[in-house]
């Protein structure tokens, strides 16, 4: 049977979905980004810019329901009265999902909120999943949580951060690995090569076969920019466990630093599978030694070989397009990232380098404007 549209005006205004970057144009398509994503959808599906977006599609009764639904205090219940507002989704479809938001609900409510930010790290958005987490943290205090808090910190380039939540990660796992090895990363990173070596002592007592431990030591020696000891722990790395590429990359990573780019390729070329990751480092080489046209091609690789769905995928072709002075294919770049994730910080910075080099002085303030705002919120989120 055809279904048609609730609204019959045409609409070039969409409402995006915050977590996944989605741009919905209908409400028909919001409904489904609610019913296939509602972990994703929980801040946006009853807020007041979709309800006010639902009215401007001119449909106001349906806002107005809405509005009655958003006061509903049971999760379960808000979603699947959101889902039915319009007849869209059968009664198989809708038993199933209540079934699922039944199961979810009962879980904890730290659960619910460290999935939520695992899945924006996952994004490459940490920035959005700390306030998150730390919302989790006010539930729940564990090891895993203050693990993954950590990790979001470490991708902002926050080591100090990171080591503070691991350090209580610690007290309460002691002999927890994954802890131990994140700690004395971000112990190395933030310069404590002390604290980071007695650290790791204590790893080599517990788990003296794993990669990491010369990986570690490979790092500490790297951060202190003494790239041939570096190299020498990274290839020890590579070759306890060779199926890790992380490892390799590694290995390419010292050479690079020493211009050796040729054997960073050649390293690089032993990692047996070829995906996004493999291309987008061997785009970095390539960059390092000033190659831009070797680097954009790796790039496109990494694109099609499935990074097309991934923003900071886009963002980096756009920035190596902006390096070569190809403004066209830049815009096209960015513009493809954007629509993945809009306030993607990453990709926002690219964006705003790209109106600059292209002379478009307002929009490149407008749009660091946006971005120092977006910090300051979360950091008020946070606190």
């Amino acid at each position: 049977m055809l279904q048609f549209a609730v609204s019959q005006q045409h609409n070039e205004t969409p409402f995006i979905f915050r977590s996944t970057g989605i741009r919905v144009y209908t409400f028909e398509e919001a409904l489904y980004h609610v019913f296939h994503y509602w972990r994703e959808s929980v801040d946006d599906f009853l807020s007041e810019t979709m309800i006010a977006w639902v009215a401007e599609l001119g449909l106001s009764y349906i806002a107005s329901k809405l509005k009655d639904i958003s006061r509903e205090k049971r999760f379960t219940k808000r979603i699947l009265d959101f889902l039915q507002v319009v007849e869209y989704f059968n009664a198989t479809e809708i038993s199933d999902i209540k079934t699922t938001l039944q199961a979810w609900e009962q879980r904890l409510e730290w659960e619910k909120l460290k999935e939520r930010a695992d899945y924006l790290v996952n994004r490459g958005e940490p920035s959005k999943a700390l306030p998150l987490y730390k919302r989790a943290l006010q539930f729940e205090e564990n090891a895993a949580l203050l693990n993954n808090i950590a990790v979001a910190h470490m991708q902002l380039a926050l080591p100090q951060d990171a080591m503070h939540h691991l350090t209580r990660a610690r007290t309460l796992e002691p002999e927890n690995m994954s802890v131990l090895f994140h700690y004395i990363e971000a112990a190395i990173l933030a310069g404590q090569y002390n604290k980071a070596g007695q650290a790791l002592a204590k790893a080599t007592e517990l788990a003296p076969g794993s990669a990491d431990i010369p990986f570690l030591y490979g790092l500490s020696a790297f951060e202190q920019k003494n790239y041939a000891t570096a190299l020498e722990y990274y290839e020890k790395a590579a070759a306890l466990d060779p199926k890790t590429p992380h490892y390799t990359y590694q290995v390419a990573n010292a050479h690079t630093a020493m211009r050796q780019y040729d054997k960073a390729l050649a390293a690089l070329a032993t990692v047996p599978v070829k995906d996004a990751n493999y291309y987008v480092k061997e785009a970095e080489i390539h960059a390092a030694a000033n190659d831009t046209s070797a680097a954009l091609r790796c790039m496109r690789r990494a694109t099609d070989a499935g990074g097309a769905n991934t923003p900071g995928m886009w963002a980096k072709l756009a920035e190596y397009y902006r390096k070569d002075y190809d403004w066209q294919m830049a815009e096209q770049a960015i513009a493809h990232a954007l629509k993945l994730a809009p306030e993607n910080d990453r990709v926002r910075l690219e964006n705003a380098r790209i109106k600059k080099g292209l002379g478009r002085t307002r929009e490149y303030q407008a749009e660091l404007t946006g971005i120092l705002k977006g910090f300051k919120e979360r950091y008020r989120a946070e606190g």
